[in-house]
């Protein structure tokens, strides 16, 4: 039989045998194709593990943030305490009175570092440790108005406005990703 280059038959027009053997190979190749996405994909294990092992625990993370969130509460606490009277020392234009409070507040940000990063999550922990920055930003700029620094008073003054009002920010979503509620910080003191 003497069939021309690009002449094929139709279905209709296959013999018997040729059928069968055609629907043969489709099936031995999508058996083979179903067997590779198994292997590929992964189905076995998972919580259908061997008999007898145990299933492997669910990390809720949710639960993990939430509890990390409760221990930082004391800290956040404290910042917010600090920077309550830090804004109402530059409402008020009390130099006196802005400079202590500027160092309590330095100092509950140094303690921030020895609480960690939240666990299981890059978003939170990024919002995390960038308010904390911006907090240490604003203790910079406070520090900077009684070091000798030659920057004008109002300069370093809305520089540390600008701080703390990014750190306050970037806290709030952290409260909102993690769905605790914020601690608000008085902006007028």
């Amino acid at each position: 039989m003497g069939r021309r280059r690009n002449d094929y038959r139709s279905w209709e027009e296959l013999s018997g045998q040729e059928r069968r053997r055609g629907l043969a190979i489709l099936g031995v190749a999508g058996a083979g194709a179903v067997v590779a996405v198994y292997l590929v994909v992964g189905g076995g294990g998972g919580t259908q593990a061997e008999a007898g092992a145990a299933v492997p625990p669910t990390i809720d993370v949710n639960s993990q943030l939430a509890t990390w969130y409760g221990g930082t509460a004391g800290i956040r606490d404290e910042i917010t305490t600090s920077v309550s009277a830090v804004r109402t020392d530059i409402q008020a234009s009390d130099g006196t009175a802005l400079k202590p409070a500027c160092v309590q507040l330095g100092q509950a940000v140094d303690r921030i570092a020895g609480l960690g990063v939240p666990p299981a999550a890059a978003a939170a922990g990024r919002t995390w440790t960038d308010g904390a920055a911006a907090y240490a930003q604003a203790v910079t700029a406070c520090g900077n108005l009684f070091d000798g620094t030659a920057q004008p008073p109002p300069v370093l003054l809305q520089r540390m406005t600008d701080a703390l009002n990014t750190a306050d920010g970037h806290w709030t979503r952290l409260a909102a990703q993690i769905g605790a509620p914020a601690q608000i910080v008085d902006a007028a003191g």
